[in-house]
């Protein structure tokens, strides 16, 4: 059974550019990669290598607490030095230049059926494969796993990819569903879970025929599930509500309602890491928008740059076009095209000036409620917005629940007034947390 959500809206998917072509590699290697030391969620990684050192595909090369960076190429470590992020200012990065042979680093390929191993066993070696949540977070898909052990029933594949132009995940699906299925039965059994459900939109019919046809033929129990095609029915607390009916607590995670959500492309990631041994070096990335001359899916070295991803694509059709890491509702717009790819980025998104709106003046709210109507999260952004013009008392803001706005942007779409509701609920969110530090 599907339930249905709370709000949201229906966007143009704007997804025919790239959904029809199958994977690609690029025909022109990245000359050198940057692979930042902040590529998931916590603190930064150190370097293991220096200047001059000679690396291979899926060397370690930086290590965390947790997380773990593998070179994405083989070649020479050019060094450790200070490189944009796509998440925003600089930040240290071990740049490899690439020699375009890709050396493969000596990995121990698994003994024996992976289904005989121990759950902490099949965490570790995700652990040590560098695998995090692909979908955006970042966060360490172990450290998630140990969360998740004792407390869940049911892992959620999260395939919805609601947002426009973004279909990395649905040519994955396409065109590796038994590893995928494989990989979500991998996480089933590390996070001590029965049951296993695979939440796609309904406008993948192809998709969803060829999950279920592949369920079937390798045996793996699993429920295929079709969703509403709706935004942002991707997020974890969306999708969560769609498939089992549960509604996540203010402030709480899936895993407090027994479910855990994990990216498609993780699960594949996850399917290399313990089945073949592969550590996560490689990504799918939608390169796509009107101002892309041939839009398609790219599967490319992580820290690979923008600009090399762009150029793959065929270029831009106008040198003006407005660029973003990720989709173009929740994406952040790049000013330098020399930011590399992350574990994390599923999309570059290329737009023209008709794809990307002109932004009207702000005019008096008309009190219609559009925005309470779409807000996902049961918010009420006029009513934070109307108390920053009063002068945004922090216990005030509080009360309204900013802490729940995962900034999806609907509020903003449909505002007639064109008040940037989503930029008034980050201020508001700010004003509170400072608050929260103070005392």
């Amino acid at each position: 059974m599907v339930h249905s959500i709370f709000g949201g809206i229906h966007l143009e998917g704007r997804k025919e550019g790239s959904r029809r072509k199958p994977l690609s590699v690029p025909d022109v290697q990245p000359k050198q990669v940057a692979l930042p030391l902040r590529m998931h969620a916590g603190e930064p990684c150190a370097p293991l290598v220096k200047a001059g050192d000679v690396v291979a595909v899926g060397q370690p090369v930086a290590r965390g607490e947790g997380p773990v960076i593998h070179a994405s190429v083989s070649g020479r470590v050019v060094g450790v030095e200070a490189r944009p992020h796509p998440w925003g200012d600089a930040c240290p990065a071990i740049v490899i230049e690439n020699d375009e042979k890709d050396t493969p680093w000596q990995n121990e390929v698994p003994d024996g059926d992976w289904r005989e191993r121990s759950e902490s066993d099949l965490i570790e070696c995700i652990a040590q494969c560098g695998v995090v949540g692909m979908g955006g977070a970042a966060y360490p898909t172990a450290d998630k796993l140990r969360a998740a052990r004792g407390r869940v029933e049911t892992v959620i594949l999260n395939a919805a990819e609601s947002e426009p132009y973004i279909t990395a995940d649905h040519r994955l699906l396409l065109e590796r569903s038994e590893a995928v299925l494989t990989g979500l039965t991998i996480l089933q059994k590390a996070a001590g879970a029965k049951h296993g459900v695979v939440a796609v939109e309904g406008n993948k019919l192809n998709a969803i025929e060829g999950l279920e046809k592949t369920a079937q033929r390798t045996n793996v129990a699993c429920r295929v599930c079709g969703v509403p095609t709706r935004y942002p029915l991707g997020s974890e607390k969306q999708v969560v509500k769609a498939v089992t009916g549960r509604e996540i607590p203010s402030e709480g995670v899936a895993i407090d309602v027994g479910c855990v959500v994990f990216n498609v492309a993780t699960a594949y990631a996850v399917y290399q890491a313990v089945v073949e041994g592969r550590p996560l070096t490689h990504r799918v990335i939608t390169v796509g928008g009107g101002a892309v001359v041939r839009p398609r899916n790219l599967w490319v070295p992580i820290g690979t740059s923008v600009a090399d991803l762009i150029r793959a694509a065929g270029g831009l059709r106008e040198r003006q076009a407005k660029v973003l890491t990720g989709g173009p509702m929740t994406g952040t717009t790049q000013t330098d095209w020399n930011v590399p790819a992350l574990k994390s980025t599923n999309g570059v998104i290329c737009l023209l000036d008709w794809e990307r709106g002109e932004r009207k003046p702000e005019s008096d709210c008309i009190r219609c409620g559009r925005c309470v109507a779409v807000c996902p999260m049961h918010l009420m952004p006029i009513l934070v917005a109307k108390e920053l013009k009063l002068g945004g008392d922090p216990v005030e803001l509080a009360r309204l629940h900013t802490e729940d706005c995962m900034a999806c942007g609907c509020c903003s779409y449909v505002c007639p007034a064109h008040i940037p509701l989503v930029e008034r609920m980050a201020q508001a969110k700010n004003i509170v947390q400072q608050e929260e530090r103070e005392v």
